[in-house]
């Protein structure tokens, strides 16, 4: 069985794709956590070491830098997705809709859009999670796909084509 969806998206939809596939990267969570530890070892050492003050006061600032460890991760995501919006308009300028068609084959997922298709062979495929907006599909490469719910004219269709996907996906790995 074949099935193919179609939708419109925008630079905003990009940038939130990129942040859902770095979310799943190792290599960026260490990162953050190393970065969050380092920040708060700053704090911590400018409280202690150069402040020099009460013991009162020195609780004060523990308690301020905990507050300041405790919103760090919302203030990087929102830096983050400040630094890719600029990022995909520098690169694309005022063109802010895009078609994305996506294909589930039996040998594959194709996705094509713009310039540019790419078939991701089932094997391939990590997972598919359905969220309260979209279908994301992830590869063990990288790749993958958000199919937006916009795509699909019911919610029926939309269950459908999850479970087609892990259909493939299930006979990929001979399940």
């Amino acid at each position: 069985m074949i099935m193919r969806v179609t939708f419109k998206y925008s630079q905003e939809d990009l940038v939130d794709a990129t942040v859902r596939f770095a979310a799943r990267s190792e290599t960026l969570r260490r990162a953050r956590r190393r970065n969050l530890f380092w920040n708060a070892a700053a704090l911590i050492s400018v409280t202690l070491l150069i402040l020099k003050v009460s013991f009162i006061a020195t609780l004060f600032y523990a308690v301020v830098a905990l507050v300041v460890i405790i919103i760090n991760p919302y203030l990087y995501d929102r830096r983050y997705r400040k630094t890719l919006t600029n990022i995909y308009k520098e690169k694309l300028g005022d063109q802010n809709e895009f078609t994305c068609e996506v294909e589930l084959l039996p040998d594959g997922m194709k996705t094509s859009g713009e310039d540019c298709w790419s078939t991701t062979e089932w094997n391939k495929i990590e997972a598919i999670v359905p969220t309260g907006d979209s279908v994301d599909i992830f590869g063990t490469n990288g790749g993958g796909c958000i199919v937006r719910d916009r795509a699909f004219n019911s919610a029926e269709e939309r269950q459908r084509f999850i479970d087609l996907a892990r259909e493939y996906v299930n006979k990929s790995r001979g399940s």
